[in-house]
């Protein structure tokens, strides 16, 4: 079974309820790359207490189910650092035989104890059809409403530094081709390296962007991996809905119960906390202008599969302010990208639609 999130999306509560049943073997952020160096001591100190990130689960580690599985010189076994980022957006036919079995030797470990794997990452919104393949299993997509995701990142921000969290959205558009005229618009450049260093450097030329840059990078990146999660998910959990209402937590405990055999309980889910905007962004300004620039990579259909991506986007955004940017956007993008000396076109009003649908007339 897999669980599939962006950050800032409850994977870890969701995680926690599957952790807690006897039946099962949870991997939490499998796909983390802190998972290259991994060593016992790393395990012991990484626990839900000393993260201050609100996760349940108090002292017990995060990553207690890799404590068997880690290679003599460190790190677990099998693992690549590569896996976290690089190949976000991995196609169902891409050949990755060092990541097929490690994701095949963790489905194994659990296996052969007799349980049930569960794998749960906020890096695989991308690979979803990819990992079908390889292993098959029962997928998850949880999906959270877009500004409060955000402003959970940007709640989380020591300044001038952005949040972990934003940096690897400006990694992942500006190394996925459907997000480089995002990229390119944001001013994140592609760069080389190991995945620190590149994480490093997009800091460095990112850190004191405006903050409608960090959530037009989001916006692209929330856009191109739902459109890509939501086809091919066997269950998507509205997050926003698991915690106001029992009901609904008890209709996604039977549905996985039905399909999986296993009964998470989430009785204790409580409606997530609202994060006070104090960042004046224009949000409906900008995500319409960043999912226009990706063109027919962002289409965005109001039914089928990807209805609810349609439905969360416009419901996050319908209240919202859709006066432009701040002067400083646009200076800073002028000095950050010297668009003073090229053509700049300013996109046509209107609001976030489904593909194929009418131009408004307002």
């Amino acid at each position: 079974m897999f669980i599939h999130s962006g950050w800032r999306c409850s994977s870890t509560y969701v995680w926690s309820r599957f952790r807690a049943l006897p039946a099962t073997r949870a991997y939490y952020e499998p796909w983390h790359e802190a998972l290259a160096d991994l060593t016992p001591e790393m395990i012991g100190r990484h626990t839900p207490d000393a993260s201050r990130l609100g996760h349940p689960g108090g002292a017990q580690p995060y990553l207690a189910e890799f404590s068997d599985l880690l290679a003599s010189g460190g790190g677990v076994a099998g693992y690549q650092a590569r896996f976290a980022l690089d190949d976000y957006f991995l196609e169902p036919e891409a050949v990755d035989p060092e990541q097929a079995a490690y994701v095949q030797g963790l489905v194994g470990a659990a296996r052969s104890e007799g349980r049930v794997p569960v794998l749960a990452c906020c890096r695989t919104l991308g690979k979803v059809a990819w990992l079908r393949g390889q292993v098959g299993g029962f997928h998850i997509v949880l999906i959270r409403d877009p500004v409060q995701q955000w402003l959970s990142f940007y709640s989380l921000r020591k300044r001038p530094r952005p949040t972990y969290f934003e940096q690897c959205q400006y990694l992942i558009l500006s190394e996925t081709q459907r997000g480089a005229p995002a990229a390119a618009l944001l001013g994140a450049p592609r760069v080389s390296g190991a995945l620190k260093a590149r994480i490093a450097a997009l800091r460095r030329r990112l850190k004191r962007a405006p903050d409608e840059v960090s959530f037009a990078a989001f916006i692209a990146v929330y856009v191109l991996s739902y459109l890509k999660a939501l086809a091919q998910a066997d269950l998507v959990i509205d997050i926003d809905r698991l915690g106001a209402d029992p009901a609904y937590g008890r209709e996604v405990s039977a549905a996985v119960a039905a399909a999986t055999g296993l009964a998470p309980d989430f009785s204790d889910c409580r409606a997530l906390t609202p994060h006070p905007d104090a960042s004046g962004v224009a949000y409906r300004h900008q995500a319409r202008r960043i999912i226009q620039s990706l063109g027919p990579a962002g289409k965005i259909p109001a039914d089928g599969p990807c209805r609810l991506l349609f439905s969360k986007l416009s419901s996050a955004l319908a209240h919202l302010d859709a006066a432009p940017p701040r002067p400083k956007w646009r200076a800073w993008l002028d000095a950050s990208l010297d668009l003073g000396k090229r053509p700049w076109r300013r996109l046509a009003p209107g609001d976030i639609r489904p593909a194929g649908a009418m131009p408004s007339s307002r």
